[in-house]
């Protein structure tokens, strides 16, 4: 059985015997995608399930009536607790996901699946290229709190950052991202670095209209996040990609 299975699984789980840790709520949310090559419809469902946190992406393309999926993923992550101290620190970490693009009408997958006995990120990729094909083991870095990007509202709020942040404003918090749509990410977008794992850091940037924006850098690139008062994803702009994210019919206007 193939992780992506096995996520799906655990996604169709009727979840409302399950207890939501800190009040979390189950979602499922359709966003404008906008980047350079057109508007799309982006659609992401969230479930809490016991300690398990799973999400599922797709990017649709609309024209025409038919929905047609230009990409697609489901990761899974574990919400647990690490001792810092006297204290114990809340913390998401990437446990397994799968990716799929369609690029040139050809499918490439990326799977990924944590060894915690190895401290390694099993890569497995599908694709026409030779390049992109086969198994490998990449060592995990040592870091308190690591985040896959497609799931990086969820984790950054469920590991209290987005709080941290706020409460210290100005001060940046460092975590590493984990870039599940790795390799094929570095050769769709520029300048987003050659590896799974990237140093990245987050800091809060005011009370934007009501909405809490924060500025996420890794790579040198600046990614601005929106959220809710109560840390629910609401915009992105990521602007050196040409990307925006939105609720259909809105703008997001970078210096309001």
């Amino acid at each position: 059985m193939t992780v992506l299975w096995q996520l799906l699984i655990l996604f169709c789980i009727v979840s409302c015997s399950a207890t939501p840790l800190g009040g979390y709520r189950d979602s499922k949310v359709s966003f404008s995608y906008v980047d350079e090559a057109g508007t799309f419809t982006l659609n992401r469902e969230t479930k809490l399930i016991g300690s398990k946190l799973v999400t599922r992406a797709q990017l649709m393309d609309k024209k025409g009536g038919a929905g047609r999926i230009l990409e697609k993923t489901v990761m899974l992550s574990r919400i647990g607790s690490i001792r810092n101290g006297g204290n114990r620190l809340l913390i998401v970490r990437p446990q397994a996901s799968e990716y799929t693009v369609w690029i040139e009408g050809k499918r490439y997958v990326s799977r990924m699946r944590l060894d915690t006995g190895k401290r390694t990120m099993r890569l497995t990729l599908e694709s026409p290229e030779s390049k992109w094909q086969g198994t490998s083991d990449i060592p995990v870095p040592k870091a308190k709190y690591l985040c896959f990007f497609g799931q990086l509202s969820e984790c950054l709020a469920r590991s209290n950052l987005l709080e941290n942040a706020r409460m210290f404003e100005g001060r940046r918090f460092d975590f590493v991202l984990v870039w599940d749509s790795f390799p094929y990410i570095q050769d769709l977008l520029t300048k987003t670095g050659q590896k799974l794992f990237a140093r990245a850091t987050i800091k809060f940037d005011g009370d934007i209209n009501g909405l809490f924006r924060y500025i996420v850098e890794v790579e040198d690139q600046v990614i601005s996040y929106q959220f809710t008062k109560s840390f629910e994803l609401v915009k992105v702009a990521w602007v050196s990609q040409g990307i925006t994210i939105a609720p259909p019919g809105q703008e997001i206007v970078e210096d309001e």
